[in-house]
């Protein structure tokens, strides 16, 4: 029996068996790498590197990612080298830079929140976006914040950017600054009891290792700007608005010497717009109010409302025309000084009369 060879039919059976063990061996690479893979995201989590990510070629390992400090990338380094399998690491990450100052501010204005600045991480930079949008949802949010390392401790850090939020929540247009944890603010305030709470939290309730460096927080811009003043029966109310603390402080120093032992009501509100001159024309009112026995002042921007009764037509006249010639040149004023009736003299029989 005859055996015939064929050489060139034995080829035809090469490629299925090549085709069959590349297939084999590939499928052991891709279990190899989606092993190492698993195991390593694990170690990195467990690590706290969540920044870090490991791409598998085979058993080499790829780190890729933005990390905040050499010794951060060199931990996630060894972390991915102390893993069972892997043959060699290739460091593809980025150090991201961390600023002299690590500044962060947002600026309130016209139903928009402008943010800019850094951040450390996604986590802290979604963690403000979601406090914003729960205590001012009615904001547009224009938000360019920028990854970037050395911030101060994350806990400080958010905790200071939140407190500083809830205060820009209280005023009308405003803008807060972050320099580390040291606070710059500044802006109008909604309403006069917004502007007393924003102070009282600047003054009592800052977070600890926060500093307050500028405030410049103003109360709420009114018009017409509005003061009055009624004294009548050893009492003197004040109400309307007054520009400033100091200025409340001022009249009330005048109105303790002038109305010695009166009863004095403060009813003003805090408010910005008072007109050029305003104390010294409240301060001019006042001196002329106290020589009368009961009266009232309105200061409606810069004109002057003055109303009394005075003894007798002296001091009447005269309180008249000191108001009308002590107020500042911008201001216009009208008086209505009247003199106390005198009562009628009692009727008294006449003498000698017989009956």
């Amino acid at each position: 029996m005859t055996i015939r060879c064929y050489p060139l039919k034995w080829l035809w059976g090469v490629p299925p068996i090549l085709f069959v063990t590349v297939l084999a061996l590939y499928g052991v690479r891709l279990q190899i790498e989606h092993d190492l893979d698993k195991r390593t995201a694990a170690k990195l989590h467990a690590a706290g590197h969540s920044w870090a990510i490991a791409q598998f070629n085979g058993r080499d390992a790829i780190l890729e990612g933005l990390s905040f400090s050499r010794a951060e990338l060199d931990a996630a380094l060894a972390t991915i080298r102390g893993v069972w399998g892997v043959r060699a690491v290739e460091d593809k990450s980025n150090l991201i830079a961390s600023p002299e100052t690590y500044s962060w501010w947002a600026v309130k204005k016209q139903k928009r929140l402008k943010i800019r600045g850094y951040a450390p991480t996604h986590n802290e930079r979604r963690t403000i976006l979601g406090f914003i949008k729960a205590t001012m949802p009615e904001l547009g949010i224009d938000d360019k914040m920028v990854l970037a390392g050395g911030s101060p401790p994350s806990q400080l850090w958010l905790g200071s950017i939140s407190f500083a939020l809830l205060q820009l929540g209280q005023l009308k247009t405003g803008t807060i600054q972050l320099s580390g944890t040291d606070l710059h603010i500044s802006g109008e305030a909604k309403t006069s009891a917004a502007y007393r709470e924003v102070k009282t939290a600047l003054k009592t309730q800052m977070p600890n290792g926060m500093t307050l460096a500028r405030d410049r927080v103003t109360p709420p811009v009114v018009k017409p700007y509005v003061w009055k003043a009624i004294y009548k029966n050893g009492t003197l109310l004040f109400s309307g608005y007054v520009p400033s603390e100091s200025a409340r402080i001022q009249i009330d120093g005048q109105t303790r010497n002038l109305f010695p032992g009166f009863k004095v009501v403060d009813a003003m509100e805090l408010a910005s717009g008072a007109p050029d001159s305003w104390l010294w024309a409240v301060s001019a009112s006042l001196m002329q109010l106290h020589r009368l026995e009961s009266g009232q002042v309105m200061l409606k921007g810069t004109n002057l409302e003055f109303k009394g009764i005075a003894a007798d037509e002296n001091v009447a006249k005269d309180v008249a025309a000191s108001v009308r010639h002590g107020l500042p040149s911008s201001y216009t004023s009208t008086q209505a000084v009247k003199v106390r009736k005198q009562p009628k003299p009692a009727n008294v029989p006449a003498s000698g009369s017989s009956g």
